[in-house]
Protein backbone atom coordinates (compact mmCIF):
# COMPACT_ATOMS: atom_id res chain seq x y z
CA UNK A 1 0.00 0.00 0.00
CA UNK A 2 2.86 2.17 0.84
CA UNK A 3 4.35 2.32 -2.59
CA UNK A 4 1.19 2.71 -4.50
CA UNK A 5 0.13 5.86 -2.10
CA UNK A 6 3.91 7.03 -2.95
CA UNK A 7 3.85 6.42 -7.00
CA UNK A 8 4.14 9.55 -9.02
CA UNK A 9 0.83 9.30 -10.81
CA UNK A 10 2.46 11.59 -13.57
CA UNK A 11 4.86 9.35 -14.26
CA UNK A 12 2.52 6.82 -15.29
CA UNK A 13 0.94 9.08 -17.28
CA UNK A 14 3.46 9.27 -19.44
CA UNK A 15 3.98 6.09 -19.47
CA UNK A 16 0.66 5.65 -20.92
CA UNK A 17 1.18 8.42 -22.81
CA UNK A 18 4.43 7.40 -24.52
CA UNK A 19 2.68 3.74 -25.02
CA UNK A 20 -0.48 5.54 -27.15
CA UNK A 21 1.67 7.65 -29.05
CA UNK A 22 5.19 5.54 -29.56
CA UNK A 23 7.33 8.86 -28.79
CA UNK A 24 8.66 10.65 -26.77
CA UNK A 25 7.95 13.75 -28.40
CA UNK A 26 4.36 12.90 -29.11
CA UNK A 27 3.66 12.24 -25.64
CA UNK A 28 5.55 15.39 -24.58
CA UNK A 29 2.64 17.36 -26.39
CA UNK A 30 0.20 15.34 -25.55
CA UNK A 31 0.78 16.19 -21.78
CA UNK A 32 2.05 19.67 -22.92
CA UNK A 33 5.34 19.22 -21.37
CA UNK A 34 9.02 18.82 -23.16
CA UNK A 35 10.24 15.51 -24.27
CA UNK A 36 13.18 15.95 -21.45
CA UNK A 37 10.68 15.66 -18.72
CA UNK A 38 8.63 12.83 -19.94
CA UNK A 39 12.48 10.66 -20.63
CA UNK A 40 13.03 12.08 -16.99
CA UNK A 41 9.82 10.92 -15.24
CA UNK A 42 10.16 7.38 -16.81
CA UNK A 43 13.57 6.96 -15.98
CA UNK A 44 13.04 8.08 -12.10
CA UNK A 45 9.68 5.40 -12.79
CA UNK A 46 11.79 2.71 -14.10
CA UNK A 47 14.28 3.08 -10.92
CA UNK A 48 11.62 3.41 -8.30
CA UNK A 49 10.47 0.23 -9.67
CA UNK A 50 13.61 -1.51 -10.90
CA UNK A 51 12.37 -2.56 -13.97
CA UNK A 52 12.89 -0.93 -17.95
CA UNK A 53 9.96 0.07 -19.21
CA UNK A 54 10.56 1.13 -22.23
CA UNK A 55 13.46 0.92 -24.94
CA UNK A 56 14.05 2.86 -27.73
CA UNK A 57 13.97 1.83 -31.55
CA UNK A 58 14.54 3.86 -34.80
CA UNK A 59 12.81 6.97 -33.95
CA UNK A 60 10.51 6.03 -31.78
CA UNK A 61 10.35 3.93 -28.59
CA UNK A 62 8.11 0.85 -27.79
CA UNK A 63 6.95 -0.86 -24.22
CA UNK A 64 9.43 -3.63 -22.63
CA UNK A 65 7.40 -7.03 -21.92
CA UNK A 66 6.79 -6.07 -18.44
CA UNK A 67 5.29 -2.26 -19.51
CA UNK A 68 2.88 -4.48 -21.90
CA UNK A 69 1.87 -6.61 -19.32
CA UNK A 70 1.07 -3.78 -16.82
CA UNK A 71 -0.52 -1.47 -18.98
CA UNK A 72 -4.05 -2.22 -19.15
CA UNK A 73 -4.36 -2.54 -15.41
CA UNK A 74 -2.56 1.02 -15.35
CA UNK A 75 -4.84 2.26 -17.85
CA UNK A 76 -8.25 1.09 -15.87
CA UNK A 77 -6.51 2.70 -13.03
CA UNK A 78 -6.48 6.40 -14.60
CA UNK A 79 -10.21 5.08 -15.43
CA UNK A 80 -11.11 4.12 -11.83
CA UNK A 81 -9.34 7.71 -10.86
CA UNK A 82 -11.61 9.45 -13.52
CA UNK A 83 -14.80 8.14 -12.52
CA UNK A 84 -13.81 9.03 -8.81
CA UNK A 85 -13.37 12.74 -9.48
CA UNK A 86 -16.71 12.52 -11.75
CA UNK A 87 -18.55 11.03 -8.36
CA UNK A 88 -17.09 13.84 -6.10
CA UNK A 89 -17.80 16.22 -8.70
CA UNK A 90 -21.48 15.37 -8.66
CA UNK A 91 -21.26 15.27 -5.28
CA UNK A 92 -20.25 18.64 -4.65
CA UNK A 93 -23.01 19.53 -7.70
CA UNK A 94 -25.36 18.17 -5.90
CA UNK A 95 -24.64 20.61 -2.52
CA UNK A 96 -24.79 23.76 -4.77
CA UNK A 97 -26.92 25.83 -6.86
CA UNK A 98 -24.75 26.96 -9.45
CA UNK A 99 -25.56 30.39 -11.37
CA UNK A 100 -23.91 31.47 -14.43
CA UNK A 101 -23.87 34.84 -15.58
CA UNK A 102 -21.47 37.33 -17.03
CA UNK A 103 -19.05 38.74 -14.19
CA UNK A 104 -19.79 42.32 -14.81
CA UNK A 105 -23.39 41.68 -14.34
CA UNK A 106 -22.66 38.92 -11.32
CA UNK A 107 -20.79 41.80 -9.37
CA UNK A 108 -23.06 44.28 -9.84
CA UNK A 109 -26.56 43.34 -9.69
CA UNK A 110 -26.67 39.36 -8.56
CA UNK A 111 -23.56 39.07 -5.58
CA UNK A 112 -26.07 41.59 -3.52
CA UNK A 113 -29.37 40.53 -4.18
CA UNK A 114 -28.16 36.47 -3.13
CA UNK A 115 -29.70 36.70 0.56
CA UNK A 116 -33.16 37.17 -0.97
CA UNK A 117 -32.25 32.92 -2.30
CA UNK A 118 -31.71 31.60 1.15
CA UNK A 119 -35.10 30.74 2.25
CA UNK A 120 -35.61 28.66 -1.24
CA UNK A 121 -32.16 27.25 -1.39
CA UNK A 122 -32.57 25.59 2.36
CA UNK A 123 -28.86 24.26 3.08
CA UNK A 124 -27.40 24.39 -1.04
CA UNK A 125 -24.76 26.87 -1.49
CA UNK A 126 -24.60 29.32 -3.97
CA UNK A 127 -21.64 28.80 -7.24
CA UNK A 128 -21.95 31.73 -9.55
CA UNK A 129 -19.39 31.00 -12.32
CA UNK A 130 -18.69 32.74 -15.93
CA UNK A 131 -21.52 32.69 -18.73
CA UNK A 132 -22.51 29.73 -20.04
CA UNK A 133 -24.21 28.70 -23.61
CA UNK A 134 -27.72 27.89 -23.14
CA UNK A 135 -27.50 24.83 -25.18
CA UNK A 136 -24.36 24.02 -22.43
CA UNK A 137 -26.62 24.08 -19.57
CA UNK A 138 -26.70 20.57 -18.63
CA UNK A 139 -23.45 19.55 -19.54
CA UNK A 140 -21.89 22.04 -17.47
CA UNK A 141 -24.27 21.60 -14.35
CA UNK A 142 -26.14 24.88 -14.37
CA UNK A 143 -29.00 25.38 -12.18
CA UNK A 144 -29.47 28.79 -13.29
CA UNK A 145 -28.13 30.69 -16.20
CA UNK A 146 -28.96 34.83 -16.96
CA UNK A 147 -27.61 35.52 -20.62
CA UNK A 148 -28.60 37.53 -23.36
CA UNK A 149 -29.27 34.83 -25.03
CA UNK A 150 -32.59 32.51 -25.37
CA UNK A 151 -33.29 28.55 -25.64
CA UNK A 152 -35.72 27.05 -28.15
CA UNK A 153 -34.57 23.74 -26.01
CA UNK A 154 -37.68 21.63 -24.47
CA UNK A 155 -36.10 21.05 -21.62
CA UNK A 156 -35.11 23.99 -20.77
CA UNK A 157 -37.52 26.96 -19.04
CA UNK A 158 -37.18 31.18 -19.45
CA UNK A 159 -38.59 34.52 -18.57
CA UNK A 160 -37.29 37.72 -18.65
CA UNK A 161 -35.32 39.50 -16.13
CA UNK A 162 -35.20 42.93 -17.79
CA UNK A 163 -34.22 45.20 -20.88
CA UNK A 164 -31.35 47.14 -20.80
CA UNK A 165 -29.97 50.29 -22.18
CA UNK A 166 -27.01 49.91 -24.51
CA UNK A 167 -25.46 53.64 -24.46
CA UNK A 168 -22.48 55.06 -25.60
CA UNK A 169 -20.45 57.01 -22.89
CA UNK A 170 -16.66 58.48 -21.90
CA UNK A 171 -15.22 60.45 -19.27
CA UNK A 172 -16.19 64.36 -19.26
CA UNK A 173 -12.94 65.71 -19.80
CA UNK A 174 -12.94 64.07 -23.34
CA UNK A 175 -16.40 65.55 -24.70
CA UNK A 176 -16.00 68.70 -22.03
CA UNK A 177 -14.94 71.29 -25.29
CA UNK A 178 -17.41 69.64 -28.21
CA UNK A 179 -20.15 72.32 -28.76
CA UNK A 180 -22.96 69.17 -28.30
CA UNK A 181 -21.87 65.89 -26.80
CA UNK A 182 -25.27 64.69 -27.22
CA UNK A 183 -25.11 65.03 -31.00
CA UNK A 184 -24.61 61.83 -33.19
CA UNK A 185 -21.36 63.48 -34.34
CA UNK A 186 -19.53 63.46 -30.98
CA UNK A 187 -18.88 60.22 -31.88
CA UNK A 188 -17.37 60.45 -35.45
CA UNK A 189 -13.56 60.92 -34.30
CA UNK A 190 -13.44 59.48 -30.42
CA UNK A 191 -11.91 56.74 -29.89
CA UNK A 192 -13.73 53.99 -29.22
CA UNK A 193 -13.65 50.92 -26.74
CA UNK A 194 -15.14 47.44 -27.19
CA UNK A 195 -16.57 44.66 -25.67
CA UNK A 196 -15.58 40.87 -26.95
CA UNK A 197 -18.28 38.65 -26.83
CA UNK A 198 -18.52 36.24 -24.02
CA UNK A 199 -20.40 32.84 -24.48
CA UNK A 200 -23.69 33.20 -24.58
CA UNK A 201 -23.67 36.73 -25.36
CA UNK A 202 -22.50 37.38 -28.50
CA UNK A 203 -25.51 39.22 -29.11
CA UNK A 204 -24.62 42.16 -27.61
CA UNK A 205 -25.04 45.79 -29.98
CA UNK A 206 -21.10 46.60 -30.79
CA UNK A 207 -20.05 49.60 -32.18
CA UNK A 208 -20.89 48.85 -35.69
CA UNK A 209 -24.40 48.59 -35.12
CA UNK A 210 -24.90 51.65 -32.91
CA UNK A 211 -23.45 53.68 -36.18
CA UNK A 212 -26.22 51.60 -38.42
CA UNK A 213 -28.77 53.06 -35.80
CA UNK A 214 -27.82 56.00 -35.92
CA UNK A 215 -27.59 56.15 -39.78
CA UNK A 216 -23.80 57.07 -40.11
CA UNK A 217 -20.62 55.63 -41.24
CA UNK A 218 -17.27 55.62 -40.02
CA UNK A 219 -13.49 54.12 -40.69
CA UNK A 220 -12.04 51.99 -38.64
CA UNK A 221 -15.09 50.71 -36.23
CA UNK A 222 -13.76 47.60 -35.32
CA UNK A 223 -10.19 48.89 -34.15
CA UNK A 224 -9.16 50.17 -30.74
CA UNK A 225 -8.84 48.22 -27.54
CA UNK A 226 -10.60 45.36 -26.61
CA UNK A 227 -12.14 43.88 -23.18
CA UNK A 228 -13.52 40.82 -22.16
CA UNK A 229 -15.09 41.89 -19.04
CA UNK A 230 -17.59 45.28 -19.15
CA UNK A 231 -15.94 46.54 -15.57
CA UNK A 232 -12.49 46.70 -16.92
CA UNK A 233 -13.57 48.23 -19.95
CA UNK A 234 -14.88 51.08 -18.29
CA UNK A 235 -12.49 52.06 -16.11
CA UNK A 236 -10.70 51.84 -19.36
CA UNK A 237 -13.50 54.86 -20.19
CA UNK A 238 -13.08 56.20 -17.06
CA UNK A 239 -9.27 56.95 -17.56
CA UNK A 240 -9.95 58.87 -21.14
CA UNK A 241 -8.80 56.05 -23.45
CA UNK A 242 -12.08 55.96 -25.63
CA UNK A 243 -16.13 55.58 -25.50
CA UNK A 244 -17.55 52.86 -24.48
CA UNK A 245 -20.48 51.17 -25.14
CA UNK A 246 -22.29 49.18 -23.01
CA UNK A 247 -25.67 48.14 -20.52
CA UNK A 248 -26.50 51.25 -18.22
CA UNK A 249 -26.68 48.76 -15.53
CA UNK A 250 -23.25 48.16 -15.58
CA UNK A 251 -22.55 51.54 -15.94
CA UNK A 252 -24.41 53.39 -13.89
CA UNK A 253 -22.42 53.62 -11.15
CA UNK A 254 -20.20 55.51 -12.75
CA UNK A 255 -22.27 57.54 -14.10
CA UNK A 256 -24.01 58.61 -11.62
CA UNK A 257 -21.14 60.18 -9.50
CA UNK A 258 -19.87 61.59 -13.08
CA UNK A 259 -17.03 59.37 -14.01
CA UNK A 260 -18.56 58.77 -17.08
CA UNK A 261 -21.02 60.65 -19.59
CA UNK A 262 -23.73 59.00 -21.44
CA UNK A 263 -22.83 60.42 -25.01
CA UNK A 264 -24.62 60.84 -28.47
CA UNK A 265 -28.06 60.72 -26.89
CA UNK A 266 -29.67 62.00 -29.97
CA UNK A 267 -29.31 58.65 -31.06
CA UNK A 268 -32.45 56.38 -29.56
CA UNK A 269 -30.26 53.97 -27.24
CA UNK A 270 -30.05 50.29 -28.11
CA UNK A 271 -31.97 47.86 -26.26
CA UNK A 272 -30.67 44.04 -25.11
CA UNK A 273 -33.12 41.72 -23.20
CA UNK A 274 -31.18 39.67 -20.25
CA UNK A 275 -33.08 36.36 -19.47
CA UNK A 276 -33.17 33.27 -16.76
CA UNK A 277 -32.74 30.09 -18.17
CA UNK A 278 -32.82 26.87 -15.97
CA UNK A 279 -33.68 23.29 -16.48
CA UNK A 280 -37.03 21.88 -16.50
CA UNK A 281 -36.48 18.32 -14.98
CA UNK A 282 -33.85 17.52 -12.56
CA UNK A 283 -33.29 17.37 -8.47
CA UNK A 284 -33.22 21.35 -8.53
CA UNK A 285 -35.69 22.47 -11.15
CA UNK A 286 -38.08 23.82 -8.59
CA UNK A 287 -35.84 25.79 -6.91
CA UNK A 288 -34.41 26.88 -9.73
CA UNK A 289 -38.53 27.53 -11.03
CA UNK A 290 -38.48 29.80 -7.38
CA UNK A 291 -35.46 31.67 -7.41
CA UNK A 292 -35.81 32.63 -10.95
CA UNK A 293 -39.29 34.10 -9.97
CA UNK A 294 -37.91 35.52 -7.09
CA UNK A 295 -35.23 37.48 -9.26
CA UNK A 296 -37.71 38.96 -11.85
CA UNK A 297 -40.37 39.99 -8.89
CA UNK A 298 -36.90 41.98 -7.46
CA UNK A 299 -36.61 43.37 -10.71
CA UNK A 300 -39.67 44.64 -11.79
CA UNK A 301 -39.43 45.87 -8.47
CA UNK A 302 -36.58 47.77 -8.65
CA UNK A 303 -37.49 49.29 -12.43
CA UNK A 304 -39.55 52.46 -11.74
CA UNK A 305 -38.50 54.11 -15.04
CA UNK A 306 -35.21 53.27 -14.33
CA UNK A 307 -32.75 50.52 -14.56
CA UNK A 308 -31.80 48.51 -11.29
CA UNK A 309 -29.11 49.85 -8.97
Amino acid sequence: MTMLRDLPLSALRALAAAARTGSLTRAAEELGVTAGAVSHQLRQLEERLGVKLIRREGNGIVLTRAAEAALPDIDRGFDALGSGLRRLRFERRAETFTISADPSFASLWLAPRLDRMRKVLGRLDVRIVASVAPDSMLEEGIDLAISYRNSSAKDLASIDLFTERVIPACAPALVRKRPSPDAAETLDTLPLLHIDPTMGDDVYPVWRDWFAAAGRQRKGLDTGPRFALTIVAAQAAIAGLGALLASELVLKRHLEPGHLVEIARDVPALTIRRRLIWPVHGPKARRATAIAAQLAEAANAEIDGALPQ
